[in-house]
């Protein structure tokens, strides 16, 4: 049966957001299971409260065969071992058995005096070491298979949860969480490191902002940044939409209550053994241009930048992030939304940082469900991820063996692809943002189809700042 018949729809309808009618992607793709949704047919009615639940339902299961596949990705390396340069060559690495076989993880607990020095955030550090007391003995290989067992079980808990709560973030369009449940991305990347957590206690944090619980948010948001810095990105993110929308109180109280929970959860650490706590930070202050970084090239090149003037150019891009969600910001006529803002942002810091691994696409995901790219969009910057995933192994493969190495300035090449591709990511966000129309503004289906993308009224992660009225607003010309 062919897809319904153009008509006014309202992203808030919830029978107006079925994938197949909104998305050509998505029409194509259901072609395996019965084709899209047809012309006289219509969505069940459920309320407001629970007409997300059956689309979690369906991602929630999805998602776990996703991580399933991401095992296999990496399975010959769990049968043989994660030895370099094997793991590289076949493109199976995994820091999560790399760093517990090299720091200890399955003894003393990291961060303590004496204990192995662990260049892992707190949080990250603590729940690596905890599965670590899980891992029985044995021979280095099967202590490497138990505890990249046991993590294959906690990540495919935390993605679960991950699609979970981002249905719950836009339960008008509760099927956008497709894009954590089933990207290719997360095949390739969510195995490689702890990151996922992170993830997950960033977008359960905005979960609770969305719904005005400020302490609960700011609570989640530092144990966030306790477990990766790229949290503080989102924290600044939404103030500048607090000051737009004169909100600043409501976010000072975010903002305080993360710092606090980072410092009180990071207390006693510094207390016993600040060195090692710190030691994460210090690394990242001391270390040059490393892989994915747009200021390794000259290095790649036979022009190494020197440390400082990477960690310049780094927080230039961090400045750089500020000036351009400013303006994305403050000047729009339609206020941005939290994961608008928030994803812009992101995709700065991470194209002018020190080093941009392979599973930093996983913090975008959540962040692009949220703002509702097209899968088209998604597809070709998975694509092009997935390419420079083989590439990078492919080159630190070489520097063991240089008669198979993938060459300096074919790396260099595809390095410079896949910053082309997040930058193409960011213009998409910001043409979703500057196309967006009112809800009580009629929608036809065509152009719900077309690249520019509509979006609800009100945004459901805008929280405290819901329904206020612009208080800064710049008009350029």
């Amino acid at each position: 049966m062919s897809p319904q018949a153009p008509r006014s729809v309202a992203w808030s309808d919830t029978e107006s957001v079925a994938p197949t009618r909104i998305d050509p992607v998505a029409a194509a793709a259901s072609q395996v299971i019965g084709g899209p949704l047809g012309r006289y047919a219509g969505l069940a009615r459920h309320t407001a409260r629970s007409a997300w639940q059956p689309a979690a339902a369906v991602l929630v299961g999805l998602s776990s065969l996703t991580v399933a596949f991401g095992v296999l990705q990496k399975a010959h390396c769990f049968s043989k071992g994660w030895n370099t340069p094997d793991q590289f060559w076949h493109a199976c690495y995994s820091e999560l058995p790399v760093v517990y076989q090299s720091s200890g993880l399955g003894h003393a607990m990291p961060y303590l005096p004496g204990a192995q020095p662990l260049d892992q955030p707190l949080i990250s550090g603590l729940v690596m070491w905890l599965v670590g007391l899980a891992v029985p003995d044995g021979s280095a290989l099967v202590q490497q298979q138990w505890y990249f067992a046991w993590w294959a079980v906690l990540i495919t808990t935390i993605v679960m949860a991950l699609v979970a709560v981002t249905v719950a973030s836009v339960p008008g369009a509760p099927w956008r969480a497709a894009h954590v449940a089933l990207s290719p991305v997360l095949v390739l990347a969510g195995l490689v490191s702890v990151d996922l957590l992170g993830v997950l206690l960033t977008s359960v944090a905005l979960w609770f902002w969305g719904r005005g619980k400020v302490p609960w948010a700011g609570f989640i948001l530092g144990l966030a940044i306790a477990a990766g810095s790229y949290p503080l990105v989102l924290l600044v993110a939404i103030g500048l939409l607090a000051v737009r929308s004169g909100r600043v109180g409501a976010w000072a109280r975010l903002a305080g209550t993360a710092l606090a929970t980072w410092f009180a959860v990071s207390l006693p650490w510094l207390v016993m053994n600040a060195d090692a706590l710190l030691s994460v930070y210090r690394t990242w202050w001391r270390a040059s241009a490393s892989y994915g970084s747009v200021w390794m090239v000259p290095a790649l090149l036979g022009h190494g930048l020197s440390p400082g003037v990477v960690t310049a150019l780094a927080f230039a891009g961090w400045l750089a992030a500020l000036a351009g969600g400013a303006f994305f910001a403050l000047t729009l006529d339609r206020r941005p939304t939290v994961a608008e803002i928030s994803l812009v942002m992101l995709l700065i810091v991470l194209v002018t940082g020190k080093a941009v691994p392979v599973q930093a696409g996983l913090w975008l995901l959540p962040l692009i469900a949220l703002v509702g790219l097209k899968w088209r969009d998604h597809l070709i910057w998975a694509g092009v991820e997935a390419t420079y995933f083989v590439a990078v192994w492919l080159y630190i493969a070489g520097l063991s063996k240089p008669d198979r190495a993938l060459p300096p300035g074919s790396y260099s090449l595809l390095l410079g692809l896949r910053l082309i591709a997040l930058l193409f990511v960011l213009e998409r966000v910001w043409r979703v943002a500057r196309s967006r129309k009112p809800a009580n503004q009629p929608v036809s289906a065509d152009e719900v189809s077309a690249d520019e993308v509509p979006a609800d009224e009100v945004d459901p992660l805008a929280g405290p700042m819901a329904g206020a009225p612009d208080r800064v607003l710049f008009r350029l010309g």
